[in-house]
């Protein structure tokens, strides 16, 4: 009878259990989903885009969800244009609003506290559990299925839209949001109350059981005790009985022995009484010859101390006298070495002069070639406002910039080759022939075409191959610029691209791949922008960014370049370039500079 009743209660607590679970309707999977989704839909300001990704965030005490958005993020890549950043917070102040932030009412987040710390930030909030029309979009569950809410009029303040083929999806009204949860609830009490009776019944019979067996235990465990007590008592007497009959066996042996030992002792102390006698007159002679003895000692120590001192007179004079020759030796040794040491030195000192000023002269002489081949630093200022900053870190340089006025448009090029120096100004000097071949002699002008045909030239000129130890090459930008049209085409190799237009920066990356032989060889890619007037752009070497100064010697970073850049905007194109060089002579002072250093400003 017992059984059967166990064997309901076992039932009803798995229909109760397969019941809740049937209603969970949201996993982290289908959550992260919904996000994913519901992101593609929503139109944000035009504030998104100056956004270099789209941030979602997840507000929670743990990070299941953040790993499901992050592993699920790496399929969809992008939303609206943008590659998808997923960050994780547990506490509001510190919150960051992106684009989407999201909480589970679960975490005990206050949603006003989530409200103010987002607002004006255009940012959606989803979230899942709170109550009706207190979030933008809120996950609920219908009968075991995945739904939600939204609020629209929450939605327009943050100027955040969607469509109505979106808003039809969602649960609009109060009452919609009721009738979800009528029969919901009414089932989910009852099967509760239920389950509660069940639990307190089942608790009551394992406490019995649990009782009865512990006092089963006692019981066996008393029992044990007392038998092993027996069995240790009756083993002790046994035991004591046999020690007891050696015990008197050994008394009356001894007995026996006693006796005979005290004859024995009386016999030895009459031999005692004799010995004592005979070893007193023995001490008595021994004293006189020790007496004899520590009188000659005596005489023996006196005459020992005379000799030892004048050892010690002997030995010194003899220590002193090899002294003196020996530093007499010395001096006179390293006179001699000092002096041939002298007249080698001079002689190296002369032929290394020679041969530095012989290098200089070579290397000077490389500066003027380098200098005549490069384009004059006023490029084309009768015609467009610009600047050139051009600083090799050494008398010739890795870093080179070329210009051309193409049927009225300007092409302008920025390269950082392998290297600084000589090594640098070789590949420079490559660099700008190859160039003049491509750009000039067969009259290709397209940024991304002119970066194709010049890496293909390099990896000809150095012999490079696929998995080729030399790698040597350029970073560069090609820029051609219609100054009628304002428009501009920007292919680059690993370096970017600075467009302030409205008091706003803005970076336009260059393709992961150098001007050389490389795991990736894809064609470059083209970007194609319209300026307005007034508006300025950069191309540069990372000579100015990565160069160690300041009270700390840090990098100036790409950070301080930026906001450097950004400062200027109020001074005329020259006027730029020069602060650009105070700023970096004051930042290095008497730091070495590490690398060589070219940007070049245009205003449109």
């Amino acid at each position: 009878m017992k059984s059967f009743r166990y064997l309901q209660i076992l039932v009803l607590l798995a229909l109760s259990a397969s019941a809740l679970f049937a209603q969970q309707g949201f996993t982290n999977e289908t959550r992260a989903l919904y996000i994913l989704d519901i992101s593609r839909y929503v139109r944000f300001n035009d504030s998104i885009q100056a956004r270099e990704e789209f941030v979602i965030t997840v507000l929670e005490k743990n990070s299941n969800l953040y790993f499901e958005l992050e592993e699920l993020s790496k399929n969809r890549k992008e939303i609206q244009g943008k590659p998808i950043a997923i960050r994780v917070c547990t506490d509001i102040p510190k919150l960051q609003a992106g684009q989407v932030v999201f909480l589970n009412r679960e975490d005990g987040f206050n949603m006003d506290e989530v409200i103010e710390q987002t607002k004006g930030s255009n940012t959606l909030l989803i979230s899942e559990g709170y109550p009706f029309r207190s979030s933008m979009i809120n996950f609920v569950v219908v009968d075991g299925e995945p739904r939600f809410e939204a609020n629209e009029e929450l939605m327009v303040q943050e100027g955040l839209y969607v469509n109505e083929l979106f808003l039809a999806q969602a649960i609009k009204t109060r009452e919609d949001w009721e009738s979800l949860y009528e029969v919901t609830e009414g089932e989910l009490e009852l099967e509760k109350s239920i389950t509660e009776q069940q639990h307190l019944l089942i608790e009551q019979q394992w406490d019995q059981i649990r009782d009865q067996k512990v006092l089963i235990r006692d019981n066996r465990q008393t029992l044990e005790l007392l038998r092993s007590e027996i069995q240790d008592r009756e083993a002790e007497i046994e035991q004591k009985t046999k020690v007891l009959q050696i015990q008197e066996a050994e008394i009356d042996s001894q007995s026996t022995t006693i006796e005979a030992q005290l004859m024995e002792v009386d016999r030895q102390g009459e031999v005692l009484v004799h010995q004592e006698l005979s070893i007193k007159a023995k001490e008595e002679a021994i004293s006189l010859k020790e007496e004899e003895i520590r009188e000659q000692d005596e005489k023996i120590v006196l005459q020992a101390e005379a000799i030892q001192k004048q050892r010690i007179i002997i030995l010194a004079v003899a220590l002193a006298l090899l002294l003196v020759f020996g530093l007499g030796y010395f001096i006179w040794r390293n006179y001699q070495i000092k002096k041939r040491a002298n007249i080698l030195l001079k002689a190296q000192r002369d032929q290394i002069a020679y041969q530095k000023q012989h290098i200089t002269d070579s290397i000077e002489y490389a500066k003027m070639i380098q200098t005549a081949i490069l384009p004059s630093m006023e490029l084309f200022s009768h015609k467009v406002e610009h600047f050139v900053v051009f600083k090799p870190r050494d008398i010739v340089s890795g870093d080179f910039y070329w210009a051309e006025e193409i049927d009225g448009k300007y092409l302008i090029v920025t390269a950082d080759c392998t290297g600084h120096g000589v090594p640098g100004a070789f590949m420079s000097m490559l660099g700008i022939s190859l160039l003049n071949e491509i750009i000039i002699s067969r009259e290709i002008s397209r940024p991304d075409q002119v970066l194709n045909h010049l890496r293909d030239k390099i990896i000809e000129a150095l012999k490079q191959k696929t998995g080729s130890i030399v790698k040597d090459g350029m970073d560069m930008t090609v820029c051609l610029f219609d100054r009628n049209t304002l428009q501009l085409q920007f292919s680059g190799a690993n370096n970017p691209l600075y467009l302030i237009s409205d008091g706003l920066l803005t970076q336009i990356k260059g393709d992961k791949m150098p001007v050389a032989i490389h795991d990736i060889m894809d064609p470059f890619s083209l970007h194609q922008l319209i300026l307005k007037p007034g508006d300025t752009f950069y191309t540069f070497s990372d000579g100015f960014a990565d160069q160690f100064g300041g009270p700390k010697r840090k990098k100036f970073l790409a950070k301080n370049f930026k906001n450097l850049l950004l400062s200027v905007q109020d001074l005329s194109m020259i006027e730029q370039g020069n602060r650009l060089d105070e700023v970096f002579t004051d930042y290095r002072k008497e730091v070495e500079q590490i690398d060589d250093v070219v940007v070049i400003g245009v205003k449109a």
